[in-house]
C-alpha cells in the first residue's frame, strides 16, 4: 500500500465536448483568463458559482472540480442554497481551505491530516474560525474540511488566496455540484443544466467563465 496523493480520477470534458455544450445552450464560448481571481471577485460579492473542471473526483466528496464554491460569512446560506438546490434543510455545507491555514482554523488536523484533504474527517473549530465562517461550522462547533495543498489543486488554492486577500479570510464553502437525489454533475452538459436549475450566479466551466 502506498499513500494516493489525489483522486482526480473521472472523466473530464474536453475542450470540443465543452463547446458543443455552449453552443448548444447558446452561450458565449470565449475562453477567459485570470478566472481563478474573477472567481474570487464573484464570491467576495457574495456570488455562488458552479465549477466544473478537470477530471472529476472519485469518492463521497466534491473536492473543487464538481463544486459549487461561496462565501462562508452568511449563516443564512444553508437554508437559501439548499432551498435552490432543492435538498433538504438539515444537509450543511463544509469549507475549504488551504494547508498552511489549517492549524489556525481547526484543532487536531495534524493527527488525521491526509485524510482531511479528501473532507472526510470533523474537527472542532478555533474561535476565529468560528466567529469568521459561520456558514461553515455545524452546531457541536465541528466541520468537515478539505484542506487544500497547492500542488493538489492550484487553482483552487488560488482561488482561495485571491479571496483571502480580498476579505482576510482564505476560507469558502464547498458543496457538490447537483441538484438533490441527483448524482455529481459529469459532463459539461450536465453543469450547465445544474446551473441553470440552480440559479446560481456563476458557472466556472473547464476554461470558461459564464454568468447568469
Amino acid at each position: 500500500p502506498r499513500q494516493i496523493h489525489d483522486v482526480y480520477w473521472g472523466t473530464s470534458p474536453s475542450d470540443k465536448e465543452i463547446r458543443q455544450a455552449l453552443a448548444l445552450a447558446g452561450l458565449p464560448r470565449r475562453k477567459d483568463t485570470k478566472i481563478a481571481g474573477k472567481v474570487s471577485e464573484l464570491l467576495a460579492d457574495g456570488k455562488v458559482v458552479g465549477r466544473c473542471a478537470g477530471a472529476m473526483e472519485w469518492g463521497p466528496r466534491a473536492l473543487g472540480n464538481r463544486s459549487i464554491l461561496a462565501s462562508p460569512f452568511d449563516a443564512s446560506i444553508n437554508d437559501w442554497l439548499n432551498a435552490r438546490l432543492q435538498r433538504s434543510e438539515f444537509m450543511p455545507f463544509a469549507p475549504v481551505v488551504r494547508s498552511e491555514d489549517a492549524d489556525r482554523w481547526f484543532s487536531g488536523v495534524s493527527k488525521a491530516s491526509d485524510s482531511a484533504r479528501f473532507m472526510t474527517v470533523c474537527f472542532d473549530v478555533t474561535p476565529e474560525f468560528a466567529k469568521a465562517c459561520p456558514a461553515a461550522v455545524h452546531v457541536d462547533n465541528t466541520a468537515r474540511p478539505q484542506i487544500v495543498r497547492s500542488q493538489d489543486q492550484p487553482e483552487l488554492h488560488a482561488t482561495l488566496t485571491a479571496f483571502g486577500e480580498k476579505t482576510g479570510v482564505p476560507a469558502l464553502i464547498n458543496t457538490s455540484f447537483n441538484m438533490h437525489e441527483e448524482p455529481m454533475v459529469r459532463t459539461a452538459t450536465d453543469a450547465i443544466r445544474a446551473w441553470k436549475a440552480a440559479r446560481l450566479d456563476a458557472l466556472w466551466l473547464g476554461d470558461h467563465l459564464l454568468k447568469l
